[in-house]
């Protein structure tokens, strides 16, 4: 590890002079331009990721369309990306499992990073929170800043019982494999797991730990990270929080319009904000073609802590004082609450809390009702929603939350924990007692069939028809 940052740090070393520096006639030393005499820039955003499979082409496209913005030096760029396996490798700039780690910059020649800034390395381990760790100081020695931001740029799975514990517990299965996703997936790393994950425990320590503990944002361009048992732990180490709560399209308009709005807007409230409203309609072709629904939305983490989880709690507590007398319309409000896709169990947070109240006609659910949807409307202050699925829809999405029966809560994960062992490690339990609902109920969500059965279903993956 300590050889790769020496190499890769070196390498970075060069980029910045490159980029950074004029020589003129002064005895052969470097001299920095008066412009380019500030302690720090703006803003450094560190691009952090792997996508695999058939699309590195996608990182690639966001450092094309990220450059031109990159010439003043008020906002800089920090790639660290690991390419993927040759069997349907679509990279140009690097090969295979190399990694590659650089400052970008409008004079970057990308053709060159693979020769340049780039180490063959399909074994290290991006999910790996000392590997976090080191690119953030890393990133902080070379590319300084006032403000960090922190861009995942790969696949996410939102929280997973099989990854998001801590592993050091986990009792391994080597006969059991399954493709398991967190805050970001290697395809390249096998384990007993299957294909490994860096766990939202493994991304705050690594945060934690660095010379940036706390960022002012961290956007997930990746998959289904909107949920709050990932995003309360999460809202803990920055500000601002960019995610979806639904399969996220590999699409460019989000870094499109990211970087432009960062360079154009020094509040970063305000460029995000900027973001998602300059997507459309670029962004739309990457779910209307397979009719999917799809979001992405800015959440202020403070309004998050302090304005859902206590009406929260109470929709928790309220629940399981009902239950006794009303679990039959508390059932039924389950099995019509909206899913972000067929395959999770990912529900949407104010739908099941205005659905219970629905049903129940309870006049406390009713207004605890109203006060989370306030409060998820004030901690979310950007969205863009798109509305395509025939299965179902909402006039608008607000965060995803976990929903099952006590019987699937109870039971045992690859790993010989359970369940119950895994959700209830996470803040959002802890704060507001989600998993002692969940092992209440015994009615589970309605898995989803073609035969919609009335569960609104945003995105769907249904087995192929013999």
């Amino acid at each position: 590890m300590k050889r790769l940052f020496y190499l890769l740090s070196t390498a970075l070393v060069l980029a910045v002079t490159i980029v950074s520096c004029a020589v003129e006639d002064n005895g052969g030393s470097p001299v920095v331009p008066p412009e380019e005499k500030v302690d720090s820039a703006r803003l450094t955003i560190i691009f952090y990721g792997t996508v695999g499979g058939n699309a590195d082409s996608q990182a690639e496209t966001a450092w094309e369309i990220m450059k031109p913005y990159l010439h003043q030096k008020d906002v800089r760029v920090m790639v660290c990306y690991k390419y993927a396996k040759p069997d349907r490798f679509d990279g140009k700039y690097a090969k295979p499992g190399d990694l590659v780690l650089f400052e970008l910059t409008d004079t970057t020649n990308l053709e060159k990073i693979g020769e340049n800034y780039a180490i063959h390395a399909p074994e290290l381990a991006l999910y790996k929170e000392e590997m976090l760790t080191e690119v953030i100081n890393l990133a902080v020695e070379k590319v300084p800043a006032r403000d960090y931001a922190f861009l995942v740029y790969g696949h996410g799975g939102g929280f997973d019982m099989d990854i998001d514990y801590e592993k050091d517990k986990r009792k391994p299965q080597p006969n059991e494999a399954a493709s398991r996703r967190a805050v970001l997936y290697d395809e390249w790393i096998v384990t007993e797991a299957g294909k490994e994950a860096m766990n939202m425990y493994e991304f705050l320590r690594g945060i934690f730990n660095s010379k940036v503990p706390h960022f002012q944002s961290i956007f997930f361009h990746n998959c289904l990270m909107g949920g709050v048992e990932s995003l309360l732990d999460i809202s803990l180490f920055c500000d601002y929080i960019v995610c979806s709560s639904h399969l996220l399209s590999q699409n460019p308009a989000p870094v499109r319009q990211m970087i432009n709005a960062v360079s154009e807007q020094k509040d970063i409230e305000k460029a995000y904000s900027q973001m998602i409203g300059g997507m459309l309609p670029e962004w739309e072709s990457g779910y209307v073609n397979d009719q999917f629904n799809g979001d992405l939305k800015l959440i202020n983490c403070d309004m998050l802590l302090d304005e859902v989880c206590e009406p929260s709690k109470k929709l928790a507590m309220r629940l399981m004082e009902l239950y006794p007398t009303m679990h039959e319309q508390l059932d039924t409000a389950m099995v019509h609450t909206y899913q972000y896709m067929n395959q999770k169990n990912f529900y949407d947070l104010g739908d099941y809390a205005n659905k219970v109240a629905e049903y129940t006609k309870d006049p406390e659910l009713i207004a605890i009702a109203k006060e989370l949807n306030e409060g998820l409307d004030k901690a979310i202050l950007a969205r863009q929603d798109l509305h395509y699925s025939p299965y179902g829809d909402l006039p608008k999405f607000s965060l995803s939350v976990v929903l099952s029966s006590q019987e699937d809560y109870g039971k045992e994960t690859k790993w010989d924990y359970t369940y119950q062992e895994a959700y209830e490690y996470t803040n959002w339990h802890l704060f507001t007692g989600w998993g002692d609902w969940l092992k209440t109920t015994t009615q589970g969500p309605r898995n989803q069939t073609r035969k919609y059965n009335g569960q609104p279903v945003g995105q769907y993956f249904f087995p192929k028809e013999k």
